[in-house]
């Protein structure tokens, strides 16, 4: 069996090429090839008669599935157009590239998160608006948090502690023409958060990660990982967020409120899983591909 497995040609992070390396690894184990590609090898296409298709780079041997390891939505829906099975759906990775939308969706479904404000669409780069932006502020508590809608690895997150920060923080934003949100700040959560991974309806299993130095709790920002076992409200937000956003697999990410009930604070479709394995002590790679098997059978 042949399956593909995109991930961005331009962006130049080795986590991710050591993920997908792990992953075609693991597929070896299970007689499956798969194939790791760069989103910049193939060229999405219409015909003149408008039927998508594809101009290869290189030559490839036509997948079975896709795994979509990037960001692209276009390239993944186009895929899905020419009839390929994606994991995750552009939609779902739509749905969870974009924070204000991510929010929106997940909205009116009885799912906890800290309260949040979308940013409004600026046109000519600057929010001169300063009663707008001290409402925001203020409505949300004595120190906020920022977060560009687009962004990874606990990268592109502020913590914002008086309101001139925030509005020189929020202009530096509009004359970049980043979309963001801001949240209210979880201080019982400060430097904490919990890891879900999820696979399919289940929960394949979960890490609390902690950080002595940094109100983020990312691997990536230094943060300590370790095993825990869910509470059943912690397991059940995880999986209904999961669900609502339509994901194959996701990395559930879930805050600490004040009487340690659990708060959403994102969802991840292109979770990098590689520090839970280490502490996990299996493959969870090779868990997502038994599931795709299982699927496409």
């Amino acid at each position: 069996m042949t399956g593909w497995i995109i991930y961005n040609g331009t962006l130049n992070v080795p986590k991710i090429r050591e993920l997908v390396n792990s992953l075609v690894n693991d597929a070896k184990e299970l007689n499956i090839n798969l194939i790791d590609v760069k989103n910049t090898e193939i060229i999405p296409m219409f015909s003149r008669v408008g039927e998508a298709e594809l101009f290869y780079l290189r030559k490839l041997e036509k997948p079975e599935f896709i795994i979509f390891w990037d960001k692209d939505v276009l390239l993944a829906r186009h895929l899905e157009k020419m009839g390929y099975r994606v994991f995750n759906s552009s939609r779902a990775i739509k749905y969870c590239d974009h924070k204000g939308l991510m929010h929106l969706t997940l909205s009116n479904n009885n799912i906890n998160m800290p309260r949040t404000i979308l940013s409004p669409m600026i046109f000519d780069s600057s929010l001169n608006n300063k009663d707008y932006l001290i409402k925001c502020y203020e409505y949300l508590g004595e120190s906020v948090i920022v977060k560009e809608a687009m962004g990874s690895f606990g990268m592109q997150v502020y913590l914002i502690n008086n309101k001139e920060e925030f509005i020189n923080k929020v202009n530096d934003l509009n004359k970049r023409n980043v979309d963001f949100i801001i949240q209210e700040n979880i201080k019982s959560s400060f430097g904490r958060d919990i890891r879900v991974n999820i696979i399919g309806d289940r929960v394949i299993g979960a890490m609390l990660r902690e950080s002595e130095v940094d109100f983020r709790a990312n691997i990536s920002q230094g943060g300590k990982g370790k095993l825990i076992e869910l509470t059943k409200e912690q397991e059940e937000l995880a999986i209904k967020a999961h669900k609502v956003l339509g994901l194959d697999f996701s990395g559930v990410d879930l805050l600490f409120g004040e009487n340690n009930e659990p708060l959403l604070c994102e969802v991840n479709s292109n979770l990098n899983f590689l520090s839970f394995e280490k502490i996990w002590g299996k493959s969870f790679g090779k868990e997502i591909l038994q599931y795709i098997l299982g699927e496409i059978k």
